[in-house]
């Protein structure tokens, strides 16, 4: 497990392979319990995957992450021992929590498909490089919230916004501008409605500017307008949109009330040093959902980035952070994973960066920490990049392979995994810690760019956390720890 200090906080990484038995074998790791009434005495079912597998989807949790979905995406499908298709998606799915108090043993838990039906209800249409981002319900009634998010709240609505569809190979598809609502409770979709300044009329709503793709988007806890900035502002949810027109504003999207799919868009001016134009970048939020940080990404041109910005929601300024005391900074690349892991702290995994034989995947960790003051932000890499399919290993650390186009979606463990994966040691007995100072994070999809220079095939990921070796060969299925302690 890497292990590194900053700010006095001890940061540890760890993955752990979910489709290997030996993770819930008690005699594999110390950290597991050998017995306990609280735990089944084995698991014989392993839990289930998406098929077929995919990219460019997305995956989100409601607020308490106690539930996760995946939606969309360009799947790749073996029809024969020669052939391969690959069609964009348009299917969701759920990860069905494991039940410690179930009958028997062999129930069914992980990935399982929703059921849609396409003649009675709407669904949108088939996509890859898409975004999407929860709304709380709260950011419906001008709550006064300090977090941004609010616990336990399944009544939340999932927002996706644009992409691409491919649609018949070499015509280049339709880039998408299309704007829905997906309840969370009720796992109905809906078309967002949206009303014009020119008429009271409803009409549905769409991406300003136009059609858009490898954008990102995220949600965020403002200042209601005209508000005091201070601890006690009140303050609503909103989800902010960043593309590559995106060169002096950012787009916010409300949500108008809490019983109808009405939504509404702002152009918010920003200021400061803006990130240059780009897609295939990633987000997330810190400082409690009230500032955004976006990394990397390519131009227009093909040129990646490691650059790091991050967005004040109070003065709407962009800060290119200060990243020159990081002993190593993570490569250039696009198509990464970027998640929020604690106050001021994010988690960035994957992506892919240029060769000469073509792009390759990554497999790298790395945490940002940031001094929202200063504008100083320091990187630190909890495990490097190893292609373990190309190089021999000097290390025994389980990685999955390298990949771009995935997701990686922050969880809460002790809902939807068995207990056996988050036993802590406690002096001579082991007990589930009351409270778990572990943070895990789900693998899901991604695609393991084709090289000229290797024997490797263009692959997919075989489902959540996993990725095939080859596109016939056995999948590695991995969960993120993320430990901290003082």
């Amino acid at each position: 497990m890497s292990q590194l200090m900053i700010n006095n906080q001890k940061y540890s990484a760890e993955w752990i392979d979910l489709l290997s038995p030996n993770s819930y074998d008690a005699t594999s790791s110390s950290s597991q319990p050998a017995s306990s009434e609280s735990s089944s005495a084995s698991i014989s079912t392993l839990p289930g995957k998406i098929y077929p597998p995919r990219s460019g989807g997305v995956s989100f949790t409601t607020p308490d992450k106690s539930r996760l979905f995946s939606f969309a995406g360009y799947a790749e499908e073996i029809t024969t021992a020669s052939t391969v298709e690959r069609y964009v998606v348009n299917d969701l799915w759920e990860f069905v929590p494991y039940d410690e108090n179930a009958s028997t043993n062999n129930h069914q838990w992980g990935w399982s498909k929703v059921v849609q039906n396409e003649e009675e209800d709407y669904i949108p249409g088939p996509r890859l490089a898409t975004a999407l981002a929860v709304l709380p319900l709260s950011s419906l009634a001008d709550t006064a919230i300090t977090s941004g998010q609010n616990d336990g709240d399944s009544s939340s609505r999932a927002i996706l916004l644009g992409g691409w569809d491919p649609q018949t190979p070499g015509t280049g598809g339709v880039i998408l501008d299309d704007v829905s609502m997906l309840d969370m409770n009720t796992l109905k979709w809906s078309t967002c409605t949206s009303t014009t300044s020119s008429s009271s009329e409803k009409e549905c709503a769409t991406v300003p500017g136009g059609p858009t793709s490898r954008h990102v988007a995220v949600s965020l806890s403002i200042p209601l307008e005209n508000a005091d900035n201070d601890s006690t502002t009140r303050r609503k949810n909103v989800i902010c949109l960043h593309n590559h027109r995106c060169e002096d504003q950012v787009l916010l999207l409300s949500a108008v009330d809490e019983t109808s799919n009405a939504v509404e868009w702002k152009h918010q001016p920003t200021t400061g040093e803006t990130p240059s134009s780009r897609g295939l970048h990633c987000a997330a939020t810190i400082h409690n959902c009230q500032t955004m940080v976006i990394f990397g990404g390519a131009a227009k041109d093909g040129n990646m980035s490691n650059e790091s910005f991050i967005l004040d929601t109070i003065t709407w300024k962009w800060t290119k952070l200060d990243c020159s005391c990081s002993k190593n900074l993570p490569s250039p690349r696009a198509g990464a994973s970027l998640c929020t892991l604690d106050y001021d702290t994010v988690l960035l995994f994957g992506g892919a960066i240029p060769s000469s034989g073509g792009l390759v995947g990554l497999n790298d960790v790395w945490i940002l920490n940031v001094d929202l003051e200063s504008g100083i932000g320091r990187w630190d890499c909890l495990i490097e990049n190893a292609d373990d399919l190309v190089d021999e290993k000097s290390d025994d650390t389980l990685r999955p392979p390298g990949r771009n186009a995935a997701t990686l979606c922050p969880i809460d463990a002790t809902k939807l995994l068995p207990k056996r994966i988050i036993w802590k040691e406690s002096g001579s007995t082991l007990s589930v810690a009351e409270e778990d100072d572990g943070s895990y994070f789900l693998l899901n999809g991604g695609w393991y760019p084709f090289r000229e220079t290797s024997n490797l095939s263009e692959t997919h990921s075989g489902d959540a956390f996993s990725m095939a070796y080859t596109i016939q060969n056995k999948l590695r299925t991995c969960c993120l720890e993320i430990t901290t302690s003082t």
